[in-house]
């Protein structure tokens, strides 16, 4: 098999032990780094998960369904709309998911979706009827900004789920990015696929690293047809990461109704194993190139998410964003094995 990138060491932490008697006590910790996303993660053997499933009611009473700018009466006075060359309507709409700009945006091309008119719709409810419609009017804008011939070559859809991920509304909501240049993150993704390329005679970096982990059968949890759903060697969150890659689909428009059904269906089964764990949260972000890049599968990862109680303190701390190190106390091998039996079912 093809040289990948996934390097791993051992420190090893001795210290004597308070709650036994003061005897010394020897901890592994594994260095671990992704040479595909540059990604370095110091993985813990102890496993930090939430205990019990966090007060929803307190989120609910800070952001209330009459304060809600995408509820309505507020929802036509409060949020923008696109001028009428791009939809003369001034929003895109699918049932009741409806996509407009976004008041706030983090680029020129940055719009919000909400998935439905519901206020709140709770992790074990986002089944694929209930989030198709807000996948499927993001659809419809990817494909009138490609219609109108604007040069644009990279978009992403990415979900903050409730406030421990930064979601800064209750309602749920997809965020859409569109660009001439891709996010720092998917270039190095680009980047790593065209480095291999050009290192293994033309080969692809996305179908080698499949056919690794499958064979490895550590971090491989299924391939649900045009998908491979695996952990991350080296995760971007404390309680692990979860990646899907479509096979040899390079561009946003490659992806068939089919491709969405079978897309939205994983992602139920993974919220599935959330609920079921006590997560209330999780980031999630699809990559593609809106133009065929063949270096490029588009694919995507989903993050759980949570506040470490007592205090309800944020799961992201010094090492994540002063190190650029992840500290992440879950095994991903075992997140793998807990996770193919949502996808079994």
């Amino acid at each position: 098999m093809k040289y990948i990138g996934f390097k791993k060491e051992i420190a090893t932490s001795r210290y004597l032990n308070a709650f036994n008697n003061f005897e010394e006590k020897e901890i592994k910790i594994e260095l671990r780094h992704d040479e595909i996303t540059g990604v370095s993660c110091r993985i813990l053997p102890y496993r930090v998960r939430p205990a019990h499933k966090p007060d929803l009611d307190f989120y609910l009473e800070k952001s209330p369904e009459s304060l809600c700018p995408f509820c309505s009466p507020l929802f036509e006075k409060t949020t923008p709309k696109f001028t009428a060359d791009i939809i003369a309507e001034g929003k895109f709409q699918r049932d009741s998911a409806q996509l407009f700009p976004n008041a706030f945006p983090y680029d020129a091309n940055n719009c919000v979706a909400i998935l439905s008119s519901r206020h709140f719709i709770p992790l074990e409810e986002l089944t694929p009827q209930t989030i198709k419609p807000g996948f499927d009017v993001c659809r419809d804008y990817f494909h009138r900004i490609a219609e109108m011939n604007l040069g644009y070559k990279f978009c992403s859809i990415n979900w903050n789920y409730m406030p421990p991920a930064g979601g800064g509304l209750i309602h749920p909501h997809l965020q859409t990015i569109i660009g001439h240049k891709p996010t720092d993150f998917m270039q190095r993704l680009l980047s790593s696929a065209q480095s291999y390329a050009a290192a293994e005679n033309g080969e692809s970096l996305w179908h080698n690293l499949i056919a690794l982990e499958k064979d490895a059968k550590e971090r491989f949890i299924a391939s649900t047809g045009a998908i491979t759903w695996l952990t991350s060697f080296a995760p971007k969150g404390m309680a692990g990461e979860i990646d899907f890659i479509f096979h040899e689909k390079t561009s946003f428009f490659d992806l068939t109704e089919a491709n969405f059904t079978e897309l939205l269906s994983g992602l139920a089964k993974v919220f599935s194993y959330l609920y079921a764990n006590n997560f209330i949260s999780f980031n999630m972000a699809l990559y593609a190139p809106m133009i065929n890049n063949r270096y490029f599968w588009v694919q995507g990862k989903i993050v759980p998410r949570f506040e470490v109680n007592p205090l309800g303190t944020s799961d992201l701390n010094y090492f994540e964003k002063l190190h650029n190190e992840i500290i992440c106390p879950t095994v991903p091998e075992e997140l793998c094995r807990e996770l193919q039996l949502y996808f079994k079912e």
